[in-house]
């Protein structure tokens, strides 16, 4: 039940807890380790639980008070991700999995500041109001940063499985905001995120269409381009169904993109397999071959992938030896 007057008491909590603001938003942030960024997450969201509580029990003020608290906090982490997306604060894997946590956490503390908005009076609505703003801010920074550290650099490098892996992670990131920007109804953030999605793509792709890849990893890299492209294709294909208009591009120029490189990477696959087998005599050079989609790590059939050539520049692949 709402309050509709405030006692000396809870006036005076309220004018305490909007004091406290300015000095913490003065505080300019040092780039965070990715142990600092989760203790700070985790510190908000006891923050939040305890103003929760609080607007249950009729306290307006310690509400106010923790909803403050709340956003000091959120601003410190949020200070401390921008300063680290422009620092060496944390890796780029490290980065975006702070990132994914940030921006699915504050999805989750939107509905309950809003729950918290409606229970109090209008004079502790501010300090709720700050509260959700602060919340949004770190929305909009776990988008920069994903979109930031979920580039894919190749340019003219060989793509190794690590290398592979990694940008195969980060293009999950990136889908993962996608998802969660859709739910928030933030349609730019859905927009970016595919456009990334695809520009990333398009340069694994180039890798894999000009035998840019290190050729005793090669069926390891295919073999994650062939299984994760394939899960990937069912997340765009999901997002599509109600996806914003401005978005219907990038997520369009992802499948493309996806299907291209699920392609490449099965057929390569196929055909290393094939060579193996006729090198081994256990098939005629016209022999047939069943399907791939194996899990990285994993050989259909349990055939040795030895070398053949690959693409149009191609390199000799040995067993996977992981």
């Amino acid at each position: 039940m709402k309050m509709q007057l405030l006692s000396a008491t809870t006036a005076m909590a309220l004018f305490l807890a909007f004091g406290t603001v300015p000095t913490a938003l003065a505080q300019n942030g040092e780039p965070l380790t990715k142990k600092e960024a989760e203790k700070l997450l985790k510190q908000s969201e006891q923050g939040l639980k305890e103003a929760q509580r609080a607007s249950k029990r009729g306290e307006v003020g310690q509400a106010a008070e923790h909803s403050v608290r709340y956003a000091e906090t959120m601003d410190r982490l949020n200070s401390g991700l921008s300063a680290s997306n422009m620092d060496n604060g944390m890796n780029d894997l490290e980065a975006l999995d702070v990132a994914e946590r940030v921006g699915e956490a504050t999805l989750k503390h939107e509905s309950t500041l809003l729950e918290v908005l409606d229970r109090v009076p209008d004079q502790a609505k501010p300090a709720i109001e700050d509260a959700l703003a602060a919340s949004q801010r770190g929305h909009e920074t776990a988008t920069e940063m994903v979109l930031s550290r979920g580039q894919v650099n190749l340019s003219e490098g060989v793509l190794t499985e690590r290398g592979a892996r990694d940008a195969m992670k980060k293009n999950e990131a990136l889908l993962k905001h996608a998802e969660r920007a859709q739910k928030r109804g933030d349609n730019a953030a859905v927009s970016r995120s595919v456009d990334q999605y695809a520009e990333n793509m398009g340069s694994i792709n180039l890798a894999i269409e000009q035998g840019r890849i290190d050729s005793s990893e090669a069926v390891g890299v295919l073999e994650r381009v062939d299984w994760d492209t394939q899960r990937h294709i069912s997340k765009l294909e999901g997002l599509k169904d109600d996806a914003p208009e401005q978005a219907m591009a990038g997520i369009d120029r992802s499948l493309e993109e996806s299907a291209r490189g699920h392609q490449m990477a099965t057929q390569s696959l196929q055909q290393r397999s094939h060579a193996a087998d006729v090198i081994t005599g256990r098939r005629s050079p016209g022999g047939s071959f069943g399907g791939f989609g194996t899990r990285p790590g994993t050989v259909s059939g349990g055939s040795p992938l030895g070398g053949s050539s690959m693409g149009r520049s191609g390199g000799q692949s040995g067993g996977r030896g992981r």
